[in-house]
């Protein structure tokens, strides 16, 4: 289940951030495991690693502890990158400057001082996204694949990524448990992902943004959910960056 943490420095504010998240869990039924206590910034990293990903963090930009909440987004981002941060601030002047650390932030939530409570609204409105966004494009959607002797549906939930064969008419399909060679050539099956938002073309793949939970661009790699790693070179991997950065904005 995905794991929610509120990491906010103000007893107060997150007293009242939990109460306000726990009651939209309790009315909406959302599948999201709150972790009321565990909100300084090293257990929240301790909590999630070997943990399944992504979740979500209510993160308050002006920690006033050993990081800030800029540092803290982006060290969750080199352990989490698919992961859900939602970032609560009292200065909107700053978004900016969190737009220029390519955090990728899936919300902001400007909060009143002095009107604390008006936070409510936008604190339902930021959980029922990210359950859209975790739900809503997979229902029902599956992949028609018939190869000799074989049909097959495939969920897009369960695929990873579609790459070409080289100098052959034929790609293929990665998907979390197995993997298929298909008769077709990528160019054709990528048509029929044109309007599916989860899905990134470029140059010889199809890949699923929703199975990515590392993006290193240094070393080259994309990962994904069941540890499978894709190379690339720092061109294709940049730009495949960009794509994943945009689809978590």
């Amino acid at each position: 289940m995905t794991q929610l943490f509120v990491v906010e420095d103000n007893v107060f504010q997150r007293e009242k951030i939990v109460e306000t998240i726990s009651r939209v869990i309790a009315d909406r039924g959302y599948p999201f495991d709150l972790e009321p206590d565990i909100w300084m910034p090293n257990d929240v990293l301790e909590a999630i690693v070997d943990k399944s990903l992504p979740n979500i963090y209510f993160l308050d930009i002006d920690l006033r502890l050993d990081k800030n909440g800029i540092d803290f987004a982006r060290r969750l981002r080199d352990i989490d990158p698919a992961g859900y941060i939602i970032f609560i601030t009292s200065h909107s002047d700053r978004i900016k400057e969190i737009i220029d650390q390519f955090i990728a932030p899936h919300a902001y939530i400007v909060k009143d001082e002095t009107h604390f409570q008006n936070i409510d609204v936008d604190i339902a409105k930021a959980l029922e996204n990210v359950k859209q966004r975790e739900n809503i494009q997979y229902q029902g959607q599956t992949y028609h694949m018939e190869q000799p002797g074989m049909i097959m549906e495939v969920p897009y939930k369960d695929i990873l990524y579609f790459e070409t064969v080289p100098r052959a008419k034929k790609s293929i399909l990665h998907t979390t448990s197995d993997a298929y060679t298909i008769n077709r050539y990528l160019k054709a099956i990528k048509t029929e992902f044109e309007n599916e938002p989860n899905f990134a073309s470029f140059n010889s793949y199809l890949i699923n943004l929703h199975h990515v939970t590392e993006v290193n661009r240094k070393i080259g790699i994309i990962k994904f959910t069941n540890d499978e790693e894709l190379y690339g070179g720092r061109r294709i991997i940049d730009k495949f960056y960009q794509q994943y950065s945009a689809y978590k904005a």
